[in-house]
């Protein structure tokens, strides 16, 4: 199989397309050939060796996350998919990845049967994000219809999925995001966009009964003045406030480890299927520009998801 495989940690460049021997599934996990993968923030950041501390100094090593593809076998205590089934979900990439290969294996627990609807760009594009996206609404801010709801990085690989998720909720969403990218807040389904190269949101009017900071950039304290009282604040990134937060205000700090399991991907797959919730592509790259498809990613100026076309 083709594999692209880092033997060091640097810059998008340290990539290199290696053949390599297929991974066999121990009894818990599935093989996958993978048919697409994407790029997210955790892959970059394992790329460049910023997050070691998490992910290690083994090598040589398979980055990579998110996957859409075909069970290609199964081990003997997998019992919710089956050779040949396509399916989608994303391994983590700090420590383990694998995704950027033709083939792989990962955790049935990790899995789902992918969206009817969507092709392998598109299931590629949501299991991380759109997990991370789900997981911060409906676990830690408990969302309902009828909620004020804002989001920085609205048209972002997270925020573009909080956006149409919240909006399927039945709340009021307002975005933040650059002015470029308006038009495409409000084709997301954003009922106000506040452009932050031209104005500060958290100097307007309007109280939030949750505020996802999805970009991890403006911070608890920062934000908790257009708070409702009893509204969550939620964070990809942990802080000190956060936790603080706990202790000292109604207004609570929280912050979301996404965590891959087969019924949330189910659930966001539903959505798909139904319409409510649709990737952005903003580029797709063949395995071979993966240095490429990482430096695009590394300028955070990407609107929705960056893919991977791992083979026809």
């Amino acid at each position: 199989m083709k594999a692209a495989v880092i033997h060091k940690y640097g810059k998008p460049t340290v990539f290199t397309i290696k053949s390599l021997q297929e991974p066999m599934p121990r009894p818990d996990e599935v093989q996958i050939r993978v048919m697409a993968s994407s790029v997210n923030p955790i892959d970059y950041k394992t790329r460049s060796g910023s997050i070691f501390f998490m992910s290690g100094f083994k090598f040589p090593r398979i980055l990579g996350a998110d996957f859409s593809g075909v069970v290609s076998a199964c081990g003997s205590q997998v019992q919710h998919v089956k050779p040949g089934d396509e399916i989608y979900g994303f391994s983590s990439a700090a420590t383990k990845g694998g995704a950027y290969a033709e083939v792989m294996c990962c955790p049935a627990s990790k899995v789902a049967l992918k969206p009817t609807l969507l092709n392998d760009h598109q299931a590629a594009a949501i299991p991380l994000a759109g997990l991370t996206a789900y997981q911060a609404l409906h676990r830690e801010g408990h969302i309902s219809s009828g909620m004020r709801v804002l989001i920085t990085g609205a048209t972002g690989g997270v925020g573009h999925f909080a956006v149409q998720m919240a909006k399927a909720a039945g709340c009021h969403v307002t975005g933040v995001c650059h002015s470029r990218n308006t038009k495409l807040a409000t084709t997301l389904g954003c009922d106000e966009v506040f452009p932050y190269d031209q104005s500060d949101f958290r100097n307007n009017d309007h109280h939030y009964d949750i505020i996802f900071d999805a970009v991890a950039k403006y911070g608890y304290w920062r934000c908790r003045r257009i708070l409702k009282v009893n509204g969550t604040y939620i964070s990809t990134i942990p802080s000190p406030s956060i936790l603080l937060s706990k202790f000292s205000s109604r207004r609570q700090g929280r912050f979301i480890s996404v965590h891959a399991n087969t019924a949330d991907l189910e659930i966001v797959g539903q959505l798909s299927n139904d319409g409510l919730v649709n990737p952005f592509i903003e580029n797709i790259f063949p395995l071979s520009d993966i240095a490429q498809a990482h430096a695009l990613s590394e300028t955070s100026r990407v609107r929705g998801k960056i893919i991977i076309q791992i083979q026809d």
